[in-house]
């Protein structure tokens, strides 16, 4: 594929056709276009050039005129029947360079076979064509892929940049590889990589190989080898950085927010991202250590997660963690909270929370937004649990609301009664219980149905509900049932503290029936 077909006649069929018609032999010329390897269409006639059968001996090919007419029938009906091609810029280029010499653009150190095998190379890589050779590309679409890398490289070097980046985006391997990106444009800057004119091409795409795909030190590319290493694969990444590989995806891809499976598709690490990762990885902290610092239990960090006191930070689907920055200035409000209340009476935050019922988290979101001012000071203990609170603090009382299916814990304190005693009113299907999946632990948590719990409310009560309205101690009721010989409903063996409503005797237990047992 050199720059003329020197063993080879080509030629204009309508071209020769003319000289022969208007002058004779004698008239026909060869034109030095048509043995250009690269130009396949007369400029003049807009026809196909033809190539002559091969003379059997290779010297009798420079007598242009004698195959001329050794076949002359042959070419006067090519010109009859002659196919129209359409012009591209290539050839128009080079036939301009052919008459008027090098233009003073970037490609004019360029001869003309490395500007062809430059163009049909990169055209052939832009367009798909797989193949180990250029000798091995379609000859039909040899046009096409020419004027395709042409226009990459005639529009100047951003252009060509822009071609091998969209080589890059168009890789479909698991890994990248600038050689299988690049494919036969590789092949061919790799052969001519000594020849001092190439430098030009190769100047650039070694930059691109340096600044998108992962290198071995050492290792020359295109005769060069690489000054620093700038993209590191994710192994390498991963040692560097103590993670393993799965949750250097995840975290690579919480920091470019994108999806997960997009980030588990990452192969490199650019080498700037290691400093970022590193710095977003020790500003974290998780549940446990999060716990320790606030003097609190991770159940209660959670709580104060939900809440929006502290922000969660999900890496992978299941756990949770926290800014650093986050709980030291959390901690370090409390440090500025007032030593005393005077004239208060206060009582440490767990003891507040425990006594009255109220989550701790409540109390802590609502001082953050400012609801307890002068209600709140700094005792001692650690993180949190150095707060202490007015007890007279307007909090709201814990009552659960049944909005929606609770837990066993909470359809104990909703219906007055212990938890056992749920677990036995489960089993005997006078309560139903449902399993919803807990997102943070993978762990199934057990719910009583609000159904259930409006359903058993209609027919039955509770001893504790019963006492409550009543204002009176359980025990003191209850050994008032057994004197009346109010007996509680069967429940399997055990002795659980349900009443059926019908069985009551109201006017001697005094309990008013109403919607709110």
């Amino acid at each position: 594929m050199g720059t003329l077909r020197r063993t080879a006649v080509r030629l204009c069929p309508q071209c020769v056709a003319r000289s022969l018609s208007d002058v004779g032999p004698h008239g026909v010329c060869q034109m030095l276009e048509w043995s250009l390897v690269c130009i396949d269409r007369c400029d003049e006639h807009r026809c196909a050039l033809i190539t002559l059968p091969r003379a059997e001996n290779s010297h009798a090919t420079y007598d242009f005129v004698a195959r001329v007419l050794a076949h002359r029938d042959d070419v006067l009906q090519a010109a009859d029947h002659g196919v129209e091609l359409p012009e591209i810029g290539f050839e128009t280029y080079v036939r301009r360079r052919l008459r008027d010499g090098a233009a003073e653009d970037w490609l004019k150190e360029l001869d003309l076979t490395l500007l062809h095998r430059g163009s049909l190379s990169l055209g052939a890589a832009l367009c798909g064509v797989k193949v180990k050779r250029m000798q091995d590309l379609p000859e039909t679409r040899t046009r096409e892929l020419c004027q395709t890398g042409f226009q990459s490289l005639v529009e100047g070097p951003e252009a060509y940049r822009e071609a091998l980046s969209s080589l890059y985006d168009s890789g479909n391997a698991e890994r990248p590889y600038y050689s299988a990106d690049f494919g036969v444009h590789f092949r061919w800057l790799r052969e001519v990589r000594n020849v001092p004119e190439i430098e030009v091409l190769a100047s650039i795409a070694r930059a691109h190989v340096f600044a998108r795909y992962p290198t071995r030190p050492g290792k020359k590319i295109f005769d060069r080898l690489p000054p620093e290493q700038v993209w590191l694969t994710i192994d390498q990444a991963r040692k560097r950085l103590g993670f393993g590989a799965v949750f250097l995806k995840k975290l690579l891809g919480h920091l470019d927010g994108v999806s997960e499976e997009k980030a588990l598709k990452r192969t490199d690490v650019h080498v700037d991202e290691i400093s970022k990762v590193r710095t977003f990885w020790d500003g974290l902290i998780n549940l446990k250590g999060a716990a320790g610092l606030l003097g609190l239990m991770p159940s209660q960090v959670k709580g104060l997660q939900n809440r929006g006191v502290l922000q969660t930070i999900r890496v992978t689907s299941t756990l949770r963690y926290l800014s650093r920055v986050e709980v030291t200035n959390l901690i370090d409000q409390v440090q500025r909270l007032p030593e005393v209340l005077p004239g208060r009476s206060v009582a440490p935050l767990n003891v507040f929370c425990r006594e009255k019922g109220i989550p701790l988290a409540q109390v802590v979101d609502l001082w953050r937004r400012r609801g307890l001012e002068g209600q709140i000071c700094r005792g001692d203990g650690v993180g949190l649990r150095a707060i202490e609170v007015d007890w007279d603090a307007i909090c709201p009382r814990n009552t659960v609301k049944l909005s929606r299916d609770i837990t066993l814990p909470e359809a104990a304190r909703y219906l007055k009664i212990n938890v056992a005693a749920i677990r036995h009113l489960r089993d005997q299907a006078i309560l139903s219980e449902i399993r919803k999946l807990n997102t943070d632990t993978n762990h199934q948590k057990h719910y009583i149905t609000k159904a259930s719990i409006k359903a058993f409310e209609r027919s039955f009560v509770t001893l504790g509900q019963m006492a409550e309205k009543q204002k009176v101690a359980p025990i003191h009721l209850a050994r008032k049932l057994d004197v009346q010989g109010i007996a509680p409903i069967p429940c399997g063996g055990a002795l659980v503290r349900v009443y059926s409503r019908k069985e009551l005797d109201l006017d001697g237990c005094k309990v008013t029936v109403g919607e709110d047992l």
